[in-house]
């Protein structure tokens, strides 16, 4: 009820442990610690830890991504997941991927060596398929689920999207100049060039006083966006400048 950060997980690891055997008891900064942006003030401290907990003079290491990737380390015996679901309740078409990835990479750091591997996985949605397939390392039938679905829908790698973001600290002026450029696409989208989405609200509407306004523009190929696009800049209502962000088959979506 107090949040579930990995500071607040940190607290709730260490006093969970004092009801153990003495030799079970782990304490912060010498068999328990935490690896995130705010504890790592270095690359070279993260390498460090890292050495050290591979070595076995660290027992437990608790913290963000940073430790979910590439870790390997023969004597892991659990990895425990928590909120596993974060990701997958982003606005984005691509978060059951991440959330695929990010599960199936952090489970495949345990068992790596001569002893077994154990991985506990919470969720607040324990059927979502990204979580289920991810936990039995499924990806052959994860990846046909998620393309069959792209494909139905029209989404990449079915398709090629450009995403507009039109940002201003004046809400009505980026407001504006999002309408404009979906006006002016309107005969491209007529035509069936392109399919196009908003002008609509960024899921992160506000970053440095500035409003995001978003138009995602979607094409069968490479060929029909690139027409779209230049059609647009023609017509001078693609401009590159510090209001508007153009990102042609963008990883994020926020």
């Amino acid at each position: 009820q107090f949040g579930a950060g990995t500071q607040r997980a940190e607290e709730v690891v260490e006093a969970l442990t004092q009801t153990m055997p003495a030799d079970c008891h782990l304490r912060i900064g010498e068999s328990l610690v935490r690896v995130d942006a705010d504890a790592m003030r270095s690359g070279r401290e993260l390498f460090e830890t890292l050495a050290k907990f591979a070595r076995g003079e660290i027992r437990v290491l608790l913290g963000t991504q940073m430790i979910a990737k590439g870790l390997d380390v023969a004597n892991v015996r659990l990895v425990g997941v928590l909120s596993a679901d974060t990701a997958l309740n982003l606005p984005d078409f691509r978060a059951g991927e991440r959330t695929f990835q990010l599960v199936s990479q952090v489970a495949g750091r345990a068992g790596r060596g001569a002893f077994p591997g154990e991985v506990i996985v919470q969720t607040f949605e324990p059927g979502a398929p990204a979580i289920q397939l991810a936990a039995d390392h499924d990806y052959q039938t994860f990846a046909h689920e998620e393309l069959t679905l792209r494909n139905s829908i029209g989404l990449p790698p079915a398709s090629r999207m450009a995403r507009i973001v039109c940002r201003d600290k004046d809400l009505s002026k980026a407001k504006a100049a999002a309408k404009t450029i979906a006006e002016a696409a309107g005969d491209l989208v007529e035509s069936k060039l392109i399919s196009l989405m908003g002008p609509m609200p960024c899921p992160i509407e506000r970053i440095a006083d500035h409003f995001r306004i978003a138009i995602e523009l979607t094409a069968p190929d490479s060929g029909k966006l690139q027409t779209a696009m230049q059609t647009l800049r023609k017509r001078g209502v693609l401009l590159s400048d510090t209001k508007t962000a153009v990102d042609v088959d963008p990883l994020a979506l926020l």
